[in-house]
């Protein structure tokens, strides 16, 4: 991945499409190099430099395709989702997780089979939507989306608030339940939290 990651920012999941967008492209080059191997007892002057011609050229294209697929990915972090591709030219589309209103997923019965599926970012943003196509493990990286979406509510709704309003009363301590003594630290970020929280709202790690 060529984005930089910002300060605090973690990386969830990074994905690409399904390797069957590449089964075209790789098939057409080993077929064409078994043509190759034929043409070496093919007692003809111009029929081994033609073949070789073809094949170079079907695996100079397998082989940017190949790049493609390999820039070509997704990245959900714990602040925004990632679209990047291009090989020379590099394109970068940042979605962040409180602009994105749905997340879709769809899988055909061969997507199901073989791990691969559509999966469609409606956003609050410029951009609209995002529709990703043949990527793989569809429905993991839908989950990742929305588990991702829920720790950044935790993190927002644990800070306190500009204008005083989450300050602490006199004497450093919570009113109401957490006054009680039924709170815990923080094993991550050492914020005092409730004792049967299973998600900390201030650092949204899992307890």
């Amino acid at each position: 991945m060529r984005t930089r990651l910002r300060p605090g920012e973690d990386l969830a999941a990074l994905v690409r499409r399904h390797g069957i967008v590449l089964g075209g492209p790789f098939a057409l080059a080993l077929f064409l190099l078994g043509g190759v191997v034929g043409a070496l007892f093919v007692k003809r002057p111009y029929v081994l430099p033609a073949a070789l011609l073809v094949f170079a050229a079907a695996a100079a294209w397998a082989a940017w395709r190949w790049l493609e697929w390999k820039a070509d990915l997704w990245a959900v972090t714990s602040q925004r989702v990632i679209d990047e591709s291009g090989v020379l030219t590099v394109r970068a589309v940042d979605s962040p997780l409180d602009k994105i209103n749905e997340v879709t997923s769809t899988q055909s019965i061969w997507g199901r089979l073989m791990g691969y599926g559509t999966l469609n970012i409606q956003t609050a943003a410029e951009i609209g939507s995002t529709t990703i196509e043949n990527v793989a493990r569809p429905m993991e990286l839908k989950e990742t989306i929305l588990e991702q979406q829920e720790r950044s509510r935790y993190r927002v709704a644990g800070r306190p608030s500009a204008q005083g309003g989450g300050a602490l009363p006199a004497g450093g301590a919570f009113s109401g339940s957490d006054a009680s003594g039924d709170t815990r630290e923080c094993p991550y970020c050492a914020e005092t939290i409730k004792a049967k929280a299973r998600v900390c709202r201030f650092c949204g790690r899992s307890l």
